[in-house]
C-alpha cells in the first residue's frame, strides 16, 4: 500500500511546484467462557459454527463489550482484538491492519457491514471516518486475521472485519446515547425501535459526531475539524417459518476542514453517501437453504483525492447438507462499480466502470465425527482490471478432546490493482532545476497492464479451554507475497531536460510471519482478565510501517450496585526510521514506542440510565501513534482525555 501513498506524495510535490449471514445472538455479557466458545460465527465458513471450532484465526468482539468499554468509535474498540494493529493518525483518520502492510490505506484488509463491502476502489482501503456506525447498533464484530478471499473475494488478503448490526427485534424502545470529550469532541445517537405487527420489527436512528483537531508535533494550529451527521433504518420481517427479509438503508452528509495536499491551502472537504440493502433468507428443506442479498451505495468525497462512486452488488448463496458428514455451500455474485473522477485531474479516463462476476463453492467432510473435518473451497472471479482470478483454500480442524482444537490451512488470495495504480498520469516541469540548469520533468504513470498481487498463506492454530474460567488461543502464520505492485524510478537525459519517471510495475516480493497468543481468565465470577501478544516479522516492505511487538491487557470488574470498573493497557513497539526496500531514495518516518493506559467504568443508576466516565491515554499528555498521512494534515499527537457518556434506554434489552 506504500505505493499508493508514495504516489500521492509525489503528486503533492509536482502539483505544488506547478501551482452476510445475520444470526440472532444471546446476550454475550452473561456467558461464561464455555458458553462464549459456543457462540455462533459466520465469517470463517459462510455458515453458522461454534467459535471454538472455527477453522481460522477468528475473534468475536461483542457489541456489549464495545459499549461497556466506553469507546466513542469502532476503530478505538478494535484495539482490543488480538493480532490487529490499530493506530490513530488524527482526529478522524485511523490505520487498521493485520500481519503487516499497515498504512493510511490498507488494500489487504476487507471490511464488511452486514455483507456490504466498504472499500475505496479508487485508491484502495477503507475510509474509517465515514464508517461511523452507532455503537449501540452493533451486535458483534467478527475479525479474521489471515486470508478470506476464497469466501469473500479479492482484497481479503490479510484479514476480514465483518460488522454485524442488531436484528430489529433486539433493538426495541427508545435509546439515547451521548458522549462528550473536552479534548476530542462529542457524539450523540438517538434510536427508536418498534413493531408494526408480529414478526415485523424496525428501528430508525440518527447520529451526529464532531471531532476537534489534535495538536501537531510541529506546532501551529491544525486545520482539522470533522463533523458527520447521519441517519438510517432497518426492518426485519419474519414472513413465515421458511422466509425472512431484512431491509436496511442509511445516509450521511459530513464536512471536515483540512489542508489540501496538492497546494497546502486550507479547504473544506465534502463527505456524502447513502446506501440501501435487501436480504432474503429462504429455507428449502431441513437440509437446504438459500440467502439472497442485493445492495447499492453511492458516495462522494472531495476534493483530495476526489472520488464520486456508485456500487451495486447482487449475491446468491445456497447451503446444502448432503448427509450427516458431507455439506456443500455454493453461490455467486455480480458486482458493478462506476466512478466520476473529474475532480481528480490526474486520472484518465475520467469515468470508468468495472464489473466483477464471481462464483464460489465450499465442500466440507467430517472424517471422524466430532473429531476431524476437512474443508475445501475456491472462488473464481473475473474483473475488468486483471481478468480471471482464482483463490483456493484447504482447511482442517481436529478436536482430539472437547477442550482442545487444532486447525491448519493453506490459502491463495489476490489484491486487484486500484483505479489510481492503473490509470493515474501526471506530468510536471520545474524550469532550470537540473544540475546543468536544464529543466527537470517529473512523470508519474499508472499501468493498465498490471496484474494482481498474490499471496500464499500457511496458517495453523490451537485453542484450549482448561476450565470454564481459563482459555487460550494461539495462531501462527507464514505469508509469501509475489507480483507486488511497486513504483520504481527511472532517469533519462533528454536533449534539453532531465526526465524522472515513475511507473507502476509488478515486480516486488515480500514475506511476513509471526503469531498471536491470547488468553482469558475469570479468577472469580465478577472479574475477567484478557491479554494478547502479537509478534510480526518479515521483509522490509511488509513491515515498513508495522510494529514488531503488540501487547494488550484488559481487566473488567463487576462490582455491587450495578457498577463496573475497566482498565486497559496497550503497548506498541517503535516503527524505526529507515529506507524502503523498493524505494531506496525515500526515507521513512519513525514512530517511537508508546504505551496507552485507559481507566474507567460505568454505573447503571436506574434500569433506564447508565453513566460512564473513562480516562484515555493517562500515561502521558499526548503521543504520536502513526507516521504522517499524506492525504490528511500530517500525523497528530493523540491527547490525554476524559470521556463522559450518558445513556438512556426506555426499555432495557432482554437478558
Amino acid at each position: 500500500m506504500f505505493t499508493s501513498v508514495f504516489r500521492f506524495a509525489l503528486l503533492s510535490a509536482f502539483l505544488g511546484s506547478s501551482c452476510w449471514a445475520q444470526q440472532q445472538q444471546p446476550d454475550l455479557t452473561d456467558l461464561n467462557l464455555a458458553d462464549l466458545a459456543n457462540v455462533q460465527v459466520t465469517s470463517a465458513s459462510r455458515k453458522p459454527e461454534d467459535l471454538s471450532t472455527a477453522p481460522a484465526a477468528i475473534y468475536v468482539l461483542t457489541g456489549e463489550a464495545i459499549r461497556q468499554g466506553g469507546f466513542a468509535t469502532l476503530p478505538e474498540a478494535l484495539r482490543m482484538v488480538p493480532g490487529l494493529y490499530v493506530a490513530q493518525t488524527d482526529d478522524h483518520n485511523w490505520q487498521v491492519s493485520a500481519r503487516g502492510f499497515s498504512d493510511v490505506f490498507n488494500n489487504k484488509m476487507l471490511v464488511l457491514v452486514d455483507g456490504r463491502g466498504i472499500y475505496s476502489q479508487f485508491i484502495g482501503g477503507v475510509y474509517w471516518d465515514t464508517l461511523d456506525i452507532p455503537l449501540e447498533n452493533i451486535d458483534r464484530v467478527e475479525v479474521i486475521r489471515g486470508p478470506g478471499g476464497t469466501l469473500w473475494g479479492a482484497d481479503a488478503v490479510n484479514g476480514v472485519i465483518n460488522i454485524v448490526t442488531k436484528n430489529a427485534a433486539e433493538a426495541q424502545g427508545v435509546t439515547v446515547a451521548t458522549s462528550v470529550d473536552p479534548e476530542q469532541g462529542y457524539s450523540a445517537t438517538v434510536r427508536e425501535g418498534g413493531r408494526f405487527w408480529s414478526g415485523l420489527n424496525y428501528y430508525v436512528f440518527g447520529r451526529a459526531s464532531y471531532w476537534q483537531p489534535f495538536a501537531s508535533p510541529h506546532g501551529g494550529d491544525p486545520a482539522n475539524h470533522f463533523g458527520l451527521p447521519q441517519a438510517g433504518l432497518r426492518l426485519d420481517w419474519t414472513v413465515s417459518g421458511t422466509d425472512s427479509v431484512t431491509i436496511e438503508g442509511g445516509a450521511y452528509d459530513g464536512r471536515f476542514r483540512s489542508t489540501r495536499y496538492t497546494s497546502g491551502v486550507v479547504a473544506d472537504f465534502l463527505l456524502k453517501g447513502n446506501h440501501a440493502l435487501v436480504r432474503w433468507k429462504h429455507t428449502l428443506s431441513e437440509r437446504s437453504s438459500t440467502e439472497t442479498m442485493a445492495y447499492c451505495d453511492w458516495f462522494t468525497r472531495t476534493p483530495d483525492p476526489g472520488d464520486s462512486r456508485n456500487n451495486c452488488e447482487m449475491e446468491l448463496q445456497n447451503e446444502y447438507e448432503i448427509s450427516g458428514r458431507h455439506s456443500l455451500i455454493w453461490g455467486g455474485s455480480f458486482f458493478s462499480t462506476g466512478d466520476d473522477l473529474t475532480v481528480a485531474s490526474f486520472v484518465f479516463p475520467r469515468r470508468r466502470r468495472n464489473n466483477v462476476a464471481s462464483g464460489f463453492a465450499q465442500y466440507g467432510i467430517v472424517v471422524v465425527p466430532k473429531r476431524l473435518r476437512i474443508i475445501g473451497a475456491s472462488t473464481l472471479e473475473r474483473n475488468g482490471y486483471t481478468g480471471l482470478e482464482y483463490q483456493p483454500q484447504v482447511r482442517a480442524v481436529w478436536t482430539p478432546f472437547r477442550s482442545s482444537t487444532f486447525w491448519t490451512s493453506f490459502s491463495r488470495a489476490v489484491s486487484v490493482p486500484t483505479r489510481a495504480e492503473s490509470d493515474v498520469f501526471v506530468k510536471s516541469t520545474i524550469p532550470g532545476a537540473g544540475p546543468g540548469g536544464e529543466d527537470v520533468i517529473f512523470e508519474i504513470a499508472g499501468n493498465s497492464h498490471l496484474q494482481s498481487e498474490h499471496l500464499k498463506a500457511y496458517e495453523g492454530g490451537y485453542r484450549f479451554e482448561l476450565s470454564h474460567s481459563l482459555s487460550f488461543d494461539l495462531a501462527l502464520y507464514y505469508n509469501q507475497y509475489s507480483n507486488r505492485i511497486v513504483l520504481p524510478e527511472t532517469i533519462e537525459m533528454l536533449s534539453n531536460a532531465l526526465l524522472i519517471k515513475f511507473q507502476d510495475v509488478n515486480h516486488g516480493t515480500d514475506q511476513s510471519h509471526g503469531g498471536d497468543l491470547s488468553a482469558q481468565w475469570r479468577p472469580v465470577s465478577r472479574w475477567t482478565l484478557s491479554a494478547a501478544v502479537t509478534e510480526t516479522r518479515g521483509s522490509p516492505g511488509a513491515l515498513e510501517a508495522t510494529p514488531k511487538h503488540l501487547f494488550n491487557l484488559q481487566s473488567r470488574l463487576d462490582l455491587p450496585h450495578r457498577v463496573s470498573f475497566d482498565t486497559s493497557l496497550y503497548h506498541c513497539s517503535a516503527v524505526p526510521f529507515g529506507r524502503i526496500a523498493d524505494y531506496p531514495n525515500v526515507p521513512s518516518q519513525s514512530v517511537s514506542a508508546f504505551n496507552r493506559v485507559d481507566v474507567g467504568g460505568s454505573w447503571r443508576v436506574r434500569p433506564e440510565w447508565t453513566l460512564g466516565v473513562w480516562g484515555r491515554n493517562l500515561q502521558s499528555d499526548k503521543h504520536l501513534e502513526t507516521r504522517d498521512s499524506l492525504l490528511a494534515n500530517g500525523a497528530k499527537e493523540v491527547p490525554r482525555s476524559v470521556i463522559l457518556k450518558l445513556t438512556w434506554q426506555s426499555k432495557p434489552e432482554s437478558k
